[in-house]
């Protein structure tokens, strides 16, 4: 089995990656950047004349208008790459975000695309174990907050919902969980939201797959 991935080494990476383009990307006027500046000068008072000068002088002063890689899919990106090495896993697929191709749990618990009205965020990835097709959504959440909390919301919303599913043996929904936020008090709400009979749901950290698709091909035997 492949070692899950190290999320905090991965982001630092990224978040050095990010500031080593933060003076060109103030060059080629990039939006995100100068939404970056507009607020920082809102805040303080400085004038845009000077707050660019110092991006250009101070690596320092720079490295604080770097892209966040929390907004450009990090670790939903690791995850993918280490689920789809996973011997258990064929036909590995990453779900698109939105449009009529996105895949949804609907108000029912079927597994649905093209829904006008989506009643719960888009799932992630689909691929093949055994004779199972497995749908997962993935979060990483770092520590408590508004913006966390609904994301916490959203997996026991999506849970509920599969609890309404039909008797089906070959579909499989998992929440892969991963990040402090998910203490052991957590984790043990959103189990009690989780199916054990088909089709089967399951929330787990993401080192916990491998064991998990274990099972599931020999429940098959």
């Amino acid at each position: 089995m492949p070692k899950p991935p190290d999320y905090d080494e991965v982001e630092v990476k990224q978040w050095r990656e990010n500031a080593k383009e933060v003076v060109s990307n103030l060059e080629k006027k990039e939006e995100n950047i100068l939404k970056r500046i507009k607020t920082y000068i809102w805040r303080f008072g400085f004038s845009q004349a000077d707050v660019e000068n110092k991006i250009a002088d101070d690596d320092m002063f720079a490295a604080h208008f770097a892209k966040e890689p929390r907004r450009t899919g990090l670790h939903e990106n690791e995850a993918a790459e280490w689920l789809k090495r996973l011997d258990q896993v064929k036909e590995f697929a990453r779900l698109p975000k939105s449009g009529e191709n996105a895949v949804y749990i609907s108000s029912d618990g079927e597994v649905r695309q093209n829904m006008a009205r989506a009643p719960s965020k888009s799932l992630d990835f689909r691929w093949r174990t055994g004779k199972f097709t497995v749908y997962a959504s993935h979060k990483y959440t770092r520590e408590g907050g508004g913006n966390q909390d609904s994301q916490y919301n959203e997996i026991l919303h999506l849970l509920t919902m599969f609890q309404r599913a039909r008797e089906s043996e070959d579909v499989v929904l998992l929440a892969i969980v991963d990040g402090p936020y998910y203490t052991k008090s957590r984790m043990d709400r959103l189990h009690r939201f989780c199916r054990d009979r088909a089709p089967r749901s399951e929330a787990m950290q993401i080192e916990a797959v491998p064991d998990f698709l274990n099972f599931l091909i020999q429940e098959t035997k």
